[in-house]
């Protein structure tokens, strides 16, 4: 019988063997294109985005950090996957507030003093 540890190990081992395949594909899918249509992004299976373009200042802010959209998970600004739009979980939290104005606010934990 697998102690939970094993368990989990496997699952990690899993997981990573998922985002390499994934990576593979990703990558296969754009060498079969001749040079000149490559793009380097797109979605594999037409579900799961990746992106290997450089990443720039605005394209991580925009995946993690974009309080005017309202979706929890956005495309990864560099590899396969998502990524998660901090300002929703932490709306989603309760931890988060939005103002008039699109403008977000942390919330106190409750009993803190400060």
């Amino acid at each position: 019988m697998k102690t939970v540890r094993a368990e989990l190990g496997d699952l990690a081992w899993l997981l990573r063997m998922l985002m390499l395949a994934a990576i593979g594909g990703a990558i296969y899918r754009e060498m079969r294109l001749p040079a000149e249509e490559r793009t380097w992004r797109g979605k594999l299976l037409g579900v799961v985005p990746y992106d290997f373009r450089l990443p720039t200042p605005r394209r991580v802010l925009d995946a993690y950090w974009n309080p005017e959209r309202d979706n929890l998970f956005a495309d990864q600004p560099f590899g396969v996957g998502w990524a998660v739009n901090l300002p929703v979980l932490l709306r989603s939290l309760g931890t988060l507030s939005r103002r008039s104005g699109g403008e977000e606010t942390v919330k106190k934990a409750a009993g803190k003093k400060g």
